[in-house]
């Protein structure tokens, strides 16, 4: 592999792991989380609904904001089944009203990165991001997107931090989280540990297609570049 196409094929994975974000778990029939009027969780509430793990029910979520206009937390809700079908400037528009409030909940943080990252904004998705952090410092979706927004802009030490603390702090399906932090340090040139990263999330979940796909682009990597001689 000559340098040039080593140097191609870092910059490629960069910005695949700038734009791999997980995918919502499960299938819309998820019930929405009990929350109190305040829109704070109560107890026994789904903790990966309240971190926006889950896809929820479009019409039931909708519903629910209808007759709670006012409870920040089903507000941010709103706005992520806003942002997941499709509708962006609703959901901005929700999450300027929600996070204007006082009491912002790290979930509306969290739901203002992920449409900040949708649409290109990485500086404000990492600024989101670290407020939901600050927020909850175990939203661990959270911590994924600011790796994301991080690795988008180069900061590829910072970036590997925060998917390292997502990762540690991850409930479910952690695959797209490993990938993402095996997409970083390839691009930063630790192609061995990257390889070892995917190895582990294949064994993981064989389904997937884009960790086979992953693992050959960075084998690549660890093929000797072309020696060229110089000329006089």
């Amino acid at each position: 592999m000559t340098a040039s196409c080593r140097r191609l094929a870092l910059t490629l994975l960069s910005c695949t792991a700038a734009l791999t974000l997980s995918a919502c778990s499960g299938d819309g029939s998820t019930p929405p989380p009990t929350t109190t009027m305040s829109g704070q969780a109560s107890p026994g509430a789904d903790q990966s609904s309240l971190y926006g793990d889950k896809r929820e029910s479009y019409a039931t979520v909708e519903k629910l904001y209808n007759a709670n206009p006012d409870n920040s937390l089903i507000a941010a809700r709103y706005a992520k089944v806003l942002r997941e079908s499709g509708d962006i400037k609703k959901s901005k528009l929700v999450l300027d009203k929600v996070t204007r409030q006082k009491d912002v909940p790290s979930l509306a943080w969290t739901e203002l990165a992920a449409l900040n990252l949708e649409t290109g904004n990485f500086t404000g998705s990492e600024t989101a991001a670290r407020k939901a952090i600050k927020a909850d410092n175990n939203n661990y979706r959270a911590w994924h997107i600011l790796g994301i927004s991080l690795d988008a802009q180069q900061k590829h030490p910072e970036a590997q931090s925060a998917f390292e603390k997502a990762l540690s702090l991850w409930k479910g399906d952690a695959v797209p989280v490993m990938n993402n932090l095996a997409l970083n340090l390839a691009a930063q040139g630790y192609t061995d540990k990257a390889l070892e990263m995917l190895y582990a999330a294949k064994k993981k979940d064989p389904s997937r297609v884009e960790i086979e796909r992953n693992i050959r682009i960075i084998r690549t990597l660890n093929e000797p570049a072309e020696y060229t001689p110089k000329t006089h």
